[in-house]
């Protein structure tokens, strides 16, 4: 309900109706047997790993929560992610990682190879929550993971940013009036600019929140993920 009340309050009333019926619409899309190959086409990932990340074991009732109050579940790409890691300009073991709208928890067990200082999910949806930390005992018993990694279930819009250096990683999780919140919420807890802060941010659904913030700065960028770089001391109210 707080996603349509937000949604309402950015778009308007009619603008919402069409945006639910269109996410109903989705929803069955995913149903018929030619969207089988999206759903169960990226297990490799999970089979190499011995973890559930996919999108192959999401039950109805959550398919169609998400696709009326959110977007349809994917798990980041293993190769897109590196790219993103790589395109970061930054030591990356001073660094926080955050993933916003976690879902199972891959991104986290792929950050975990990049000696981040402790990594932190962040997932609304029981069910997605419950299997990200299962996955992250395996991986972490399996693979002798060496840095905290922790899977919290909650609205991202209430999650509180630690005062450190930051990368928060989003790959489309939210809709744009949930995003824009986020983005908010996000500034007010750096705006001082004492510490670093990224954002790396994948399918670009929404990149015109970013690209018209002045308090942010593009370092990095292809048509599939941009990162940006929180600029010191911007004047938000510009």
């Amino acid at each position: 309900m707080r996603h349509c009340r937000d949604s309402i309050r950015h778009y308007g009333l009619w603008h919402t109706i069409r945006q639910l019926s269109e996410a109903f619409y989705r929803f069955v899309r995913e149903l018929l047997p030619d969207r089988r190959k999206a759903t169960f086409g990226d297990l490799d990932y999970d089979w190499e790993h011995n973890v559930d990340t996919t999108r192959s074991n999401v039950s109805l009732r959550t398919q169609l929560l998400v696709a009326i109050t959110a977007h349809q579940y994917f798990p980041s790409e293993p190769w897109l992610f590196e790219e993103i890691m790589q395109a970061l300009p930054a030591d990356k073991s001073n660094f926080t990682f955050i993933d916003l709208g976690s879902g199972k928890g891959r991104v986290l067990l792929m950050a975990s190879q990049y000696g981040f200082e402790r990594i932190i999910g962040v997932e609304l949806v029981p069910e997605w929550h419950r299997v990200a930390a299962e996955n992250i005992a395996k991986f972490s018993a399996e693979h002798a993971a060496n840095k905290p990694i922790t899977s919290i279930c909650m609205d991202a819009r209430d999650f509180q940013f630690p005062a450190e250096p930051l990368v928060v990683y989003l790959f489309n999780p939210f809709p744009e009036p949930v995003l824009a919140a986020v983005m908010e919420h996000l500034r007010e807890s750096v705006h001082d600019g004492t510490m670093d802060a990224f954002i790396a941010y994948r399918y670009l659904e929404f990149d015109h929140l970013f690209s018209s913030a002045n308090w942010l700065e593009k370092v990095m960028g292809t048509e599939q993920w941009a990162v940006y770089k929180m600029i010191a001391h911007a004047d938000p109210h510009r």
